[in-house]
């Protein structure tokens, strides 16, 4: 990024924001600079321009006037000073080249850039108060944050907050069918382990769901272990103000008297901790959606990239979800898509994430109890890994937002394809226009003939049925149909897929239609066959 006057200038004319702090300034370093500083380097982010008068009774195309700083070496020489005095500033996030002067017409402006300082290091604080001297940003504006956000700060800093010892609670308040359960699953994917012979105790102190602590004197199972493992009322005693929940939404629509399909949530019928949470909802997820099956010598093994991605937003869910806030582990399992909400806010910016950035999981214990049975692998690498299985499958884009307001974050999967005209497409299909069914082996002259001809209720009827075919399976079979001599490749292209992408809804349309080409490599024609 050039730095110059042009850009600056746009800045300016942009007003202040977010991300963009103005302030007036001559020959020393205004006090709120330092509110601001904290603000950014808590938030994500921001530029701070030193320089500029702001005349509030004006318009926003005027509002901003460069005046410019009179001694720009004596203020930045001043504001480093500051910026490295404890006593005023908590942390220097800052290196030489973030703060500079930029010569503007016959005047000079300070330009700062504040990163978001990493979570580790935060909160950063003024004046050495750590209560009152921690900023946020919210819109144009610098703020206090209250008890809540500073406390979650707090947690962030650390990766290990669910490795704690939870004081006085002990083996007595851990489900000894949930720990059953699991070590089942643990022994069925970790044949030979030296931890299966171990009692219950040995085990979760192996797997950091029990610990001692020799320095005080003091053991007990962990949070983590609490959380997977716990009975409901130990949990809600130390977790109070948190819940999980799974809604089944499909066909369901703002406004209708049935409010959902399927609920599961503390109701006093099972166990609601973590395990049994994720479980379950894995099981009621994986059954609303295809599979495919694969051969792995004569074993059959069913699951794919879809059942992975979703396990893996899953997991990601409960090992990222900040378990101390007052929230809902939510699942919504809508028509089109499927919605993970967990409590807490990103640890960085989700630009950052989609560029596959990373950052350790909230709960690394939880996360390992998950890795020992299959869950994850705790390299970072789980978001990068949904993004190319949904594009591989299809679909469009997974939506990562904050909504700061609730302090949640939302992850959304969506269940439909990429490409555009989805509502023409399947209206076509819908109306079994210029559909394809044959099941002899007549001449390939004759399918252009078939193509327009074979319009009839039990087609209709037969495409109606097949309850299990997507959408973006039904338009590649009516790609198939328009554009009888297209190559997989260009059915690839026209929906911006991958080659794999289409061969894999190939493969998951195997069960309910064969497609097939017909005729020479660049002249054959497509062959829709329904089972």
């Amino acid at each position: 990024m050039n730095i110059n006057e042009q850009y600056i200038k746009e800045l300016v004319s942009q007003g202040e924001g977010i991300s963009l702090e103005m302030k007036e300034c001559k020959d020393s370093v205004p006090r709120s600079v330092w509110e601001t500083y904290s603000s950014f380097a808590n938030t994500r982010g921001g530029v701070i321009l030193l320089g500029i008068k702001e005349h509030k009774d004006l318009p926003l195309t005027s509002r901003f006037e460069i005046t410019g700083v009179d001694d720009s070496y004596k203020v930045i020489t001043d504001f480093f000073n500051m910026l490295n005095n404890r006593q005023k500033v908590s942390r220097s996030i800052l290196i030489d080249s973030d703060v500079r002067m930029v010569p503007i017409d016959d005047k000079e402006i300070i330009y700062i850039n504040v990163p978001e300082a990493d979570y580790h290091k935060k909160p950063i604080y003024i004046n050495n108060n750590l209560q009152d001297g921690t900023y946020k940003r919210t819109h144009e504006g610098d703020r206090h944050v209250d008890m809540e956000e500073l406390s979650m700060l707090l947690r962030d800093a650390s990766d290990d907050i669910d490795s704690q010892i939870v004081d006085k609670y002990s083996l007595d308040d851990i489900d000894e069918s949930t720990l059953r359960k699991y070590r089942q699953v643990f022994n069925d994917n970790n044949h030979g382990h030296s931890f299966k012979e171990l009692d219950d105790k040995a085990f979760l102190i192996k797997l950091g769901a029990y610990a001692i602590d020799r320095h005080a004197n003091k053991e007990g199972v962990t949070r983590a272990g609490l959380l997977m493992f716990g009975k409901s009322q130990s949990i809600h005693e130390v977790f109070n103000t948190f819940r999980v929940d799974y809604l089944d939404l499909i066909g369901i629509e703002p406004g209708d008297s049935l409010k959902w399909n399927d609920r599961l949530t503390d109701d006093g019928r099972w166990e609601d901790n973590i395990y049994n949470f994720v479980t379950i909802v894995m099981r009621k997820l994986l059954f609303s959606l295809p599979t495919e099956g694969k051969l792995n010598g004569t074993v059959r093994e069913d699951g794919g990239q879809l059942h992975a991605a979703i396990r893996e937003a899953l997991i990601n869910a409960a090992t990222y979800c900040d378990y101390m806030l007052n929230g809902v582990l939510r699942i919504d399992r809508k028509t089109n898509s499927i919605i993970f909400r967990n409590p807490g806010t990103l640890r960085i910016d989700a630009k950052r994430i989609y560029e596959g950035d990373f950052t350790h999981a909230r709960n690394r214990t939880i996360q390992k109890l998950f890795r020992m049975i299959g869950y994850g692998d705790n390299i970072g690498s789980g978001f990068q890994k949904i993004l190319s299985s949904w594009k591989n499958l299809g679909y469009s884009r997974p939506e990562l937002k904050e909504l700061e307001d609730v302090k949640e974050v939302w992850l959304t999967l969506p269940l439909t394809p990429i490409c555009e005209g989805i509502s023409q497409i399947n209206s076509q299909i819908n109306s079994n226009d210029n559909y394809l069914n044959t099941n002899n082996n007549e001449e390939n002259s004759q399918i252009n003939s078939q193509i327009n001809s074979q319009i009839n209720s039990q087609i209709n009827s037969q495409i109606n049925s097949q309850i299990n075919l997507s959408g973006i399976q039904r338009e590649i079979l009516t790609y198939m149909v328009n554009y009888p001599n297209s190559s997989i490749g260009e059915i690839a292209k026209s929906f911006g897929l991958t080659l794999e992408a289409i061969r894999y809804q190939r493969r998951l349309m195997a069960p309910i239609v064969r497609t097939e080409k017909i005729g020479p490599k660049k002249m054959g024609q497509w062959k829709i066959t329904f089972l």
